[in-house]
C-alpha cells in the first residue's frame, strides 16, 4: 500500500521473501528462527523467541528493503524501524534477529544493479554483525562510529571504525564524523548509502555514555545526509537504537532525522 502527496511517499512493506534473508543468513540459523525454543545461535538476542517477534523482524527488514528501493527512485527513503546491526550471518546478538541493512544491501546488488554500497553507522554501539558479514567484501564499505567502552565488548573490524571515549559532546562528535566521511569519500565511491541514525549517542540515553545533545544529534544527521546529497548518492535511513529516559526525546530525535532527510532530498 502506498500513499503520496507532493513531497512524501508513505508505503507499507510486503512480506520479505525467505530467499532475501538467505542471501545473508545461514540456512541453519534461519531454521532456528522458525522454532519456539532458543538454540545456541539465537539465545544471545536477549529477546524471547516467538513467531510473533520473528515475524516483526521480517516485516521490519522488508521495510528497510522498501526504503532502499524508494531511495533509488526518489533519492532518499526512511524505514521507521530497522538498524539491526548486531545480527551475524549465523547467529543473533543484542536485540537483533535479522541484519536488515545487510539483507537490503544484497537485494540492491542482486536485484537492482547497484554496485558499491556504503554503510554509515552512527549508533552508539558498534555494528559488529554488519562488520563481520562484509569483512571480505570489497563492494560494501562498513563504517561505524561508536562509544569505545560500550556493547559489544568485543568489537569486530569494520572498514573504518571511530571509537569515541565516554562523554564526547556535540562539537567533537560532529568533527569526528565529518573527518570520517571525508575519508570514506577518498577511499570508496559508493553507489548507495545506508545511514543507521541511532539516537543513543544522546546524553540522556539509558544504554549510552556519550554527551550529545538533541541539537547535536540533528547536526549529525545533517552532516551525514548532506554528504550523500553532495555526491548525489541515494540514501536509505533506518532508526537503529534509542533508549532515552524520556521517550519523548527519542521520538523528537527520530522526527528530526526525518525532517533533515526531507530537507536534503528536497534540495
Amino acid at each position: 500500500m502506498m500513499e503520496e502527496d507532493s513531497s512524501l511517499v508513505i508505503a507499507a512493506p510486503e512480506a520479505l521473501p525467505r530467499e532475501a534473508a538467505a542471501r545473508v543468513h545461514t540456512s541453519e540459523y534461519l531454521k532456528d528462527l522458525d522454532g519456539d525454543e532458543h538454540t545456541e545461535r539465537t539465545q544471545a538476542s536477549e529477546l524471547p523467541l516467538s513467531r510473533q517477534i520473528v515475524n516483526a523482524y521480517y516485516l521490519a527488514t522488508a521495510g528497510t528493503c522498501l526504503a532502499a528501493k524508494l531511495a533509488l527512485e526518489h533519492g532518499g527513503g526512511m524505514n521507521l524501524s530497522g538498524g539491526f546491526h548486531h545480527a551475524y550471518a549465523d547467529r543473533a546478538e543484542g536485540f537483533c534477529y535479522l541484519n536488515d541493512v545487510a539483507i537490503a544491501a544484497r537485494q540492491l546488488q542482486k536485484d537492482h544493479g547497484v554496485g558499491k554500497v556504503a554503510i554509515v553507522d552512527c549508533d552508539v554501539h558498534q555494528g559488529n554483525g554488519t562488520a563481520r558479514i562484509f569483512e571480505d567484501d570489497g563492494t560494501v564499505f562498513t563504517f561505524s562510529m561508536h562509544q569505545r567502552d560500550n556493547y559489544p565488548m568485543f568489537k569486530e573490524k569494520s572498514d573504518l571504525d571511530v571509537d569515541l571515549p565516554n562523554g564526547v559532546g556535540d562539537d567533537e562528535f560532529c568533527e569526528e564524523l565529518s573527518g570520517a566521511l571525508e575519508r570514506i569519500s577518498n577511499d570508496f565511491e559508493a553507489d548507495f548509502v545506508f545511514y543507521l541514525a541511532g539516537v543513543d549517542p544522546y546524553e540522556n540515553d539509558q544504554l549510552g555514555g556519550l554527551g550529545v545533545s538533541i541539537d547535536g544529534m540533528r547536526r549529525r544527521d545533517r552532516l551525514a545526509l548532506e554528504w550523500c546529497r553532495a555526491s548525489k548518492t541515494p540514501v536509505a535511513v533506518v532508526l537503529a537504537g534509542g533508549y532515552a529516559f524520556n521517550t519523548d526525546d527519542t521520538v523528537r530525535m527520530h522526527c528530526n532525522t526525518y525532517h533533515e532527510l526531507e530537507s536534503v532530498i528536497g534540495q
